[in-house]
């Protein structure tokens, strides 16, 4: 469910910048069918998220934060 979030996430940058599936299936050299099967596989991960985002100018970044002990 995680992984979906992602995808989530990441279609909602597509829909802001106004960029389609098949524009940043051109970016990656690969086919529409080839985004839409990526963007729904089960174990999407991090790889193929930096790819995707980076197709639409983003960076992907990680950031991690100590818990605070109440």
């Amino acid at each position: 469910k995680n992984n979906q979030q992602i995808v989530i996430e990441i279609k909602k940058l597509m829909l802001e910048k106004q960029v389609s599936q098949r524009e940043i299936a051109e970016r990656l050299n690969i086919k529409p069918q080839g985004l839409t099967k990526l963007l729904n596989k089960k174990n999407f991960g991090f790889e193929d998220a930096e790819k995707v985002l980076s197709a639409l100018g983003y960076d992907l970044v990680l950031d991690f934060s100590e818990k605070k002990e109440v």
